[in-house]
């Protein structure tokens, strides 16, 4: 890509889950797309991430979060069967479902409250008291105020559903430039026309910035204040050859998911002050891995495989950012989703194409758009 240019109807910045859903989405639409990412594709936060589609137990009430969580999550079985058709990749769905676990009196009201209200939504949650959950997996864990079971509550394996995604998107003929960082944005006439690299110029009709904990940095070159920020998360694997459960165990500051490769993944950390420094450090591991053995004990035997850390990109308010920049033309965002971007890729994509090919939404994108951010610095 030496000096040369490039033109496509659509370019996106950031090549993880959300990026890479979104150019599939657009390319079964017939859209002629290009993803730019500086490092590989999911290098971020998509490597570091557990892969929980946990539209239930990630939201504590109801609402637009909520409502897009469930969509999001009821698309993937479908959206499976698409990737694996076109690339023979499988995203690794697991679907056993997960147990919140209380940890104190508090918690379990908290829990019961959110059965209660969720059930009312049309939900499957089930509340199982301490002798009831040993009865279902046996002396594995060591509850004491009861745990709330979250049947339709999956998760992937996050390198294999990446992998589905943009395998498939490049055999639907979207271009990806990895290790392509943007060097700053085309501007014409007030709209975005693209962006330039080191390597050259790529023109295109929209640009969506879907570059996580980075996007709001690369927001600022054109006088946005958008409120994304980097969020730590530091997690680990060990190895099994057979997982003591087949189950997500969740509770608070710790989640064991074991995956159909046989590893147990353990997560997770949130660092609101460690900026862009992304190094797995000793003390949060140890702390993690204490949570986990307490909660799980045989987890203690299991030998320890890979350290992982990542930056979530977090918002003021917990939510996405997903749409046009007001006042400027041609420029879109899909970033802000912190904990949630596996379980919201899904929607995340097809929304964005809806948008930008000029569908009616599936989901009403008010609550999401950044309006809210007032993004003007």
């Amino acid at each position: 890509m030496m000096g040369t240019t490039h033109q496509t109807d659509t370019l996106i910045v950031g090549g993880g889950v959300i990026g890479c859903a979104i150019a599939y989405e657009l390319a079964k639409a017939g859209v002629d797309v290009i993803v730019l990412e500086k490092e590989t594709l999911g290098s971020q936060s998509t490597r570091a991430g557990a892969g929980m589609l946990g539209a239930q137990v990630e939201m504590t009430a109801p609402g637009p979060m909520y409502e897009l969580g469930v969509k999001s999550r009821a698309l993937f079985p479908k959206l499976r069967e698409e990737l694996l058709d076109i690339s023979g990749i499988d995203m690794e769905l697991h679907t056993p479902g997960i147990f919140r676990i209380a940890v104190d009196e508090d918690d379990r009201a908290a829990l019961l409250e959110r059965q209660r209200w969720q059930t009312e939504c049309g939900q499957r949650a089930v509340w199982f008291e301490d002798e009831d959950l040993r009865g279902e997996m046996g002396d594995l864990v060591s509850p004491r105020y009861g745990a709330l079971y979250l049947p339709d509550d999956h998760q992937v394996r996050n390198p294999q559903l990446l992998l589905a995604l943009a395998a498939s998107a490049k055999r639907l003929g979207v271009r990806i430039f990895e290790h392509t960082p943007m060097m700053g944005f085309l501007q014409e006439h007030g709209a975005v026309a693209g962006v330039k690299t080191a390597d050259g110029v790529i023109r295109a009709d929209r640009v969506i910035v879907a570059a996580g904990a980075w996007s709001g940095l690369l927001a600022r070159q054109l006088g946005l204040d958008l409120p994304v920020f980097p969020v730590k998360g530091q997690s680990f694997l060990l190895d099994s050859y057979s997982p003591p459960t087949p189950f997500t165990i969740y509770t608070h500051g710790c989640y064991i998911l074991p995956k159909k490769n046989g590893q147990v993944y353990v997560g997770a950390t949130e660092e609101q002050q460690a900026g862009f420094d992304r190094r797995p450090n000793l003390r949060s591991l140890a702390s993690l891995s204490t949570q986990a053995v307490e909660l799980l004990p045989s987890l203690g035997d299991l030998p320890f495989s890979t350290p992982l850390a990542g930056l979530r990109p977090g918002s003021r308010d917990g939510m996405p950012y997903l749409g046009s920049v007001p006042g400027i033309d041609g420029l879109y965002v899909a970033s802000g989703h912190f904990r949630n971007g596996v379980l919201l890729s899904a929607i995340t994509g097809l929304v964005m194409a809806e948008l930008l090919t000029g569908k009616e939404t599936s989901v009403d994108l008010e609550a999401f758009s950044l309006k809210r951010a007032h993004v003007f610095g």
